[in-house]
């Protein structure tokens, strides 16, 4: 329960009083639920403040609910005032990418991990640890052989069945006249 974040307590470091904690606690949980933008991290603090300044003025508050309900609204509204969201609406992606910079090397990336993804569901268990290997751009016969155990001769010569595997998986379709040169596609072996 999102609750057991709070540390209700005074200045002189006393548990607040049970009627001050159970208006705090309610109103803490009312703007949870409300306010989902703000992480109950940051609306803990602010309900332990409403508690310790409530503790202060006990025999001032006729209702600690009112009370500790407006109090803790109006440290949101401090919180957004400070907070300012920046709403900007683009039309086309195209757009985006020129206001914000293309990422081409985080596009790059997710597409050799959704590449090396599709060719490890093919491979088999020895062929897939090595396939590992390689995206961690451990490739070399001597990283693999220290990595599996194995000796080099045998590290190099599974790193090459490796890569002829995965060069048969992936048929690069080259043509001239369209916009892309080459998409890579993945061979299902079984219907060979």
């Amino acid at each position: 329960m999102a609750v057991s974040l709070l540390h209700l307590v005074d200045e002189r470091n006393v548990p607040v009083t049970p009627e001050i904690r159970i208006a705090v606690e309610a109103a803490y949980r009312w703007s949870v639920r409300e306010y989902r933008q703000i992480d109950e991290s940051e609306l803990a603090p602010m309900a332990e403040s409403v508690a310790s300044a409530m503790a202060k003025r006990t025999d001032e508050i006729v209702s600690p609910r009112r009370y500790a309900f407006a109090a803790l609204t109006g440290k949101i509204q401090e919180w957004f005032r400070g907070h300012r969201a920046k709403l900007v609406s683009y039309e086309t992606e195209d757009e985006l990418d020129r206001e914000l910079g293309a990422n081409e090397q985080f596009t790059l990336e997710v597409e050799r991990r959704i590449l090396f993804s599709q060719i490890r569901s093919r491979l088999n268990e020895r062929d897939r640890q090595i396939c590992v290997l390689m995206e961690q751009d451990l490739d070399s016969p001597r990283d693999v052989a220290k990595a599996l155990h194995i000796t080099y001769s045998a590290a190099a010569k599974a790193l090459q069945r490796v890569r002829e595997r995965m060069a048969n998986m992936v048929e690069v379709e080259r043509h001239g006249a369209e916009k892309s040169s080459s998409e890579p596609k993945i061979l299902d072996f079984e219907s060979r």
